[in-house]
Order: C-alpha cells, then sequence, then structure tokens
C-alpha cells in the first residue's frame, strides 16, 4: 500500500449515521432551547380572578365578567372616553 492511499472502511454506512445522529441531536438541543426561553415571560402576565369573558370592542382582551356585570355602563363609558385598553385595565 502506497503512502498516500487511504484505507477503505469496511462499513461504509458508518459516516451517514454518524451525521444523522449528530443532526438530530443538533435539532432537538435548539427545540429544547426554544421551549425553555417561550416559557420565559409567562409567569409576568396578570390573570384575571373568577369569571372572564372577552371585552367588547377590545379586540379579544379578557375582563372580570363579574365586574362587567355589576357596572356595564361604566365599561362602555370608559371604553368611550378612554379607550379599550383603559377599559380593560379597569376591569381586570
Amino acid at each position: 500500500m502506497e503512502r498516500n492511499e487511504k484505507k477503505k472502511s469496511k462499513k461504509p454506512w458508518v459516516g451517514p449515521c454518524i451525521l444523522a445522529v449528530a443532526t438530530a441531536s443538533a435539532v432537538a438541543v435548539a427545540a429544547g432551547a426554544f421551549f425553555m426561553l417561550s416559557r420565559i415571560g409567562e409567569g409576568d402576565q396578570e390573570q384575571t380572578e373568577g369569571r372572564t369573558m372577552k371585552g367588547p370592542d377590545t379586540g379579544g382582551e379578557r375582563i372580570s365578567r363579574d365586574k362587567f356585570e355589576a357596572d356595564p355602563k361604566n365599561y362602555f363609558r370608559t371604553n368611550r372616553l378612554k379607550g379599550p385598553k383603559a377599559a380593560v385595565e379597569a376591569f381586570k
């Protein structure tokens, strides 16, 4: 055998197998990192206690149903005068 010739492997599938395992590992690590990072800010969100409903004219924001049913007139007044964000904050 000459000096520059390389010895061929008897198992030609070993290289692609190692590549597949490395790729799968990289994908798993990336998915795990994404999952962990996506959960970071969830504890900071304010939760509305009791029953909730989607506030009228708020684009789906949740408000307290009990507060709304107690004084819907005030909700719509606040929504009209100060805007939907102020109404949602007042009725959380």
